[in-house]
């Protein structure tokens, strides 16, 4: 906030405004960003010429409230009218202070409108009372404008004028007017016959009046000079002036003050010019020290005279700490010299200089776009340095972050190999975020391994991959990958954890990786649609770095980013799969179909024949040939069942008709009726129920279960024996069917209870949907199945499932 404060320079014995003043003008009207104050009743107070140049219009005639119809301010949409109360300097006429703020500007001067960037802060004095509010802005539509107006200022401020009248009075030796100038009188009013005569000091205020007495008039006649002597004398009205009196005396034979000439100039009008310049220069002083960008002034050998207080609160030192000290006293080395050398240019070329700046702070280093440009006398010699910084370490920050998000997006489309695609991105990730970048990817059953792994020292980045394929992170560990995969939420550390297994680092082995422990972490997960599909984790090795929120925030949105293409690439390739399944499921079903019906037309052609033939009627033969037509009828009739399942749970209309009862009833019930299927198929058959399974659970889909397990059972079987147990186990009922036939590989073990699929040889025939059906079943009474089995040692299907299962 804006304080008034500091006195400025008093003028020069010429009536010119002192060198410090003229060098705060000159900066003020010198600068490219449009500067505007209004007191505490919206009165206007001041406005330099950038700002007229920027709003194309000179100072307001209206208050505050009415600025925004006055110079056609707009919100960013640039169709609303500006609200005058949240106008930048309205809200710091009220205490607030606004920093960065875009206003839109269209008048008939900027038909075109222009883009305004704005800050502005209230101006408080010593005792902090609130004196009314400042705004700096700059044209951020054409910064050319803004130097051209800046210079143009820097022109109509050069030209100073001095002209100021002349009193001249002479006294005696005892101090008594001898002789005054018409000048002297018009000024103080009198007849020359009312002061002839009288003591000079009887027209001076008493102050003066004693001030004269007692010290230079003695002084003046031993020594016979004085100069530039402050006093107050007053006109016959009583009205008193300001005037500076230089007197000579002239001395007789005998060495004494014969009498003397005094020259009084009347310095009034320049006393106030001083009050008026006092109060400019604190005003100017607190608009300088309340501004949100950086401002100082350097003289000639490029050393400090002024700085304001953004300058002393971001390098911590104060005006009077480095007045007259050079930016190699005040900066590293390195910093000095590349602002030495923009001060140096500016000088040489007498012109503004604009560069970026790389200058340290207390978070490192920052990037200031700085302005500097040579403040030059009237005849047109430099005799300081003005510059003007603002921060855009953030705009250029979101600029290399907008680069590298690009590129990365770029990567993330250029293949649907999610692997490929995201070793691409890990080795963008590394030098741009971290030294070390690590991509896991969840996968089920399975421990935590890496899908892409890329190292600033390629070397490193094989053996970190190696390591974490034989040392996995740790699936319940509170912090790294895992964590982050659990959760779903970001992780910053300080000194990565949960990564590297501290107890496999220490083998000498893995010396070259030892380095990357205990280093600044940074862990995001990788999610898209509600779900966490793998964690991007990053670590520096650069000294004191410490991740910031920023940098938080970009890795989030690469991994974001990263999910959407694994997760894109995943349903193409779920896509593909399905189509393959699709096309290989009406492929078996046409075959499923056409074998019944097939066989049922050759029986059809066998019954016209044997029909057609004379003679009586083989019964016998007739019924053999019925009975293939209803085997293959309840094979159709099954087909078309399995069929209407799948539509079903695809619909999810699966809909339960839960009823208490006794599995091992149902279990007896279901087994009674395939005993002629287990003697054509050679299976002995085992039921193991010592006692009643009770629950509730719909009866005829679990007969539809053991069905479909007990024929899987007899078609695998190899005509070897079969044994069905039904038992209460942990509170919960287990159902289980054994057989002793080729059994399931382990890699199919997991896929078998997807549709289209079968549990061994294609060459068994069948859609793929028994166990398929027979899972969303189980699923939809709240229970689970799962098989155990090894090739040639059969297979042994267990489903358990709740006595009450859950409603839905």
């Amino acid at each position: 906030m804006a304080r008034l404060h500091d006195s400025p320079s008093p003028p020069t014995p010429d009536g010119t405004p002192s060198r410090h003043s003229r060098v705060l003008e000159s900066v003020f009207a010198s600068m490219g960003e449009g500067v505007i104050v209004a007191d505490e009743h919206q009165r206007f107070v001041f406005m330099n010429p950038a700002a007229e140049h920027i709003l194309g219009m000179g100072p307001p005639d209206v208050p505050v409230s009415q600025w925004s119809e006055r110079y056609g301010l707009y919100l960013p949409d640039q169709v609303t009218r500006y609200p005058s109360e949240r106008l930048p300097i309205a809200r710091a006429i009220r205490g607030e202070s606004v920093s960065r703020t875009e206003v839109f500007v269209r008048n008939a001067a900027r038909p075109a409108g222009a883009w305004l960037l704005v800050s502005s802060s209230p101006v408080l004095d010593e005792e902090g009372v609130l004196h009314g509010g400042v705004a700096v802005f700059n044209d951020i539509t054409d910064l050319k404008g803004a130097e051209d107006a800046m210079r143009a200022g820097e022109e109509k401020y050069r030209s100073l004028y001095n002209n100021t009248p002349v009193m001249m009075h002479s006294i005696d030796r005892e101090g008594r007017i001898i002789s005054v100038s018409d000048y002297w009188l018009d000024t103080l009013g009198y007849e020359r016959a009312e002061v002839i005569g009288r003591d000079s000091v009887e027209f001076l205020t008493p102050e003066s009046r004693r001030y004269a007495s007692e010290v230079i008039l003695p002084d003046y006649f031993r020594t016979g000079f004085c100069r530039d002597v402050p006093y107050q004398i007053v006109r016959k009205d009583g009205q008193p002036i300001d005037v500076l009196l230089s007197a000579i005396a002239e001395r007789d034979p005998a060495g004494g003050v014969a009498r003397s000439l005094a020259v009084l100039i009347d310095v009034t009008e320049r006393k106030r010019a001083e009050e008026a310049l006092r109060e400019s220069d604190m005003r100017l002083r607190a608009i300088l020290d309340n501004a949100p960008t950086v401002f100082f002034l350097l003289d000639t050998q490029e050393r400090y005279i002024f700085v304001n207080r953004q300058w002393e609160r971001l390098f911590h030192r104060s005006r009077q700490e480095v007045a007259g000290r050079t930016v190699f006293d005040v900066f590293p080395r390195e910093t000095a010299e590349a602002l030495h050398q923009t001060n140096e240019d500016a000088f040489r070329t007498v012109s503004s200089v604009e560069r970026e700046e790389q200058i340290p702070q207390d978070d490192g280093p920052h990037i200031h776009l700085t302005q500097k440009f040579p403040l030059l006398d009237s005849s047109g010699k430099a005799y300081a340095l003005c510059g003007i910084a603002t921060d855009i370490t953030e705009q250029k920050r979101m600029e290399a972050s907008q680069r590298f998000l690009a590129e990365a997006s770029r990567e993330l489309v250029t293949s649907l190999d999610y692997e490929t695609t995201l070793q691409r991105v890990a080795e963008q990730a590394v030098p741009n975020l971290a030294n070390l970048c690590v991509v896991f990817v969840r996968t089920e059953g399975a421990s935590l391994q890496p899908v892409a792994v890329a190292d600033s020292v390629p070397a490193r980045a094989r053996d970190v991959r190696e390591f974490l394929q034989r040392h996995p992170p740790a699936s319940g560990s509170p912090h790294g990958p895992a964590w982050v995969l659990s959760t779903g939420r970001s992780e910053a550390l300080g000194a990565s954890k949960g990564l590297l297994d501290p107890t496999a680092l220490t083998q000498e082995r893995w010396a070259a990786i030892q380095t990357l422990q205990g280093r600044p972490s940074l862990g995001v997960p990788l999610q898209a649609r509600g779900r966490t599909l793998g964690a991007l984790y990053l670590i520096s090795t650069r000294p004191g770095h410490a991740y910031s929120p920023a940098e938080l925030a970009l890795a989030e949105e690469l991994g974001r980013r990263a999910a959407f293409a694994i997760d894109n690439a995943q349903l193409y390739t779920s896509a593909q799969e399905s189509i393959r399944a699709r096309d290989e499921f009406l492929s078996i079903a046409s075959h499923e179909l056409k074998t019944p019906l097939t066989s049922m037309k050759l029986r059809v052609q066998q019954m016209e024949s044997t029909l057609s033939r004379p003679g009586p009627l083989p019964v016998e033969r007739v019924s053999r040939m019925l009975e293939v037509f209803e085997d293959q009828l309840m094979r159709l009739s099954h087909l078309v069942d399995h069929l209407l399942d799948v539509s079903r749970i695809n619909e999810r209309r699966l809909d339960l008709r839960l009823e208490e009862m006794d599995l091992v009833a149902v279990t007896r019930d279901v087994v009674s009726h395939l005993t002629e299927q287990f003697e054509k198929t050679g299976c002995a058959f085992e039921l193991v129920a010592p006692t009643p399974v009770w629950g509730r659970w719909d009866r005829l889909r679990l007969e539809q279960v053991m069905l479909n397990l007990l024929t899987n059972a007899m078609k695998y079987g190899a005509g070897r024996p079969i044994r069905m147990e039904v038992v209460l186990h942990a509170g919960r009922a287990r159902l289980s069917i054994e057989d002793h036939g080729m059994g399931i590989p382990p890699e199919a073990q997991g896929r078998i209870f997807e549709r289209f699929e079968r549990a061994a040889s294609r060459n068994y025939g069948g859609l793929g949907l028994g166990l398929f059906i027979t899972r969303q079943i189980i699923d939809a009474h709240g229970g689970r199945i799962f098989v155990e089995s090894a090739p040639g040692l059969g297979a042994k299907f267990i489903v358990d499932l709740p006595p009450f299962p859950p409603e839905h």
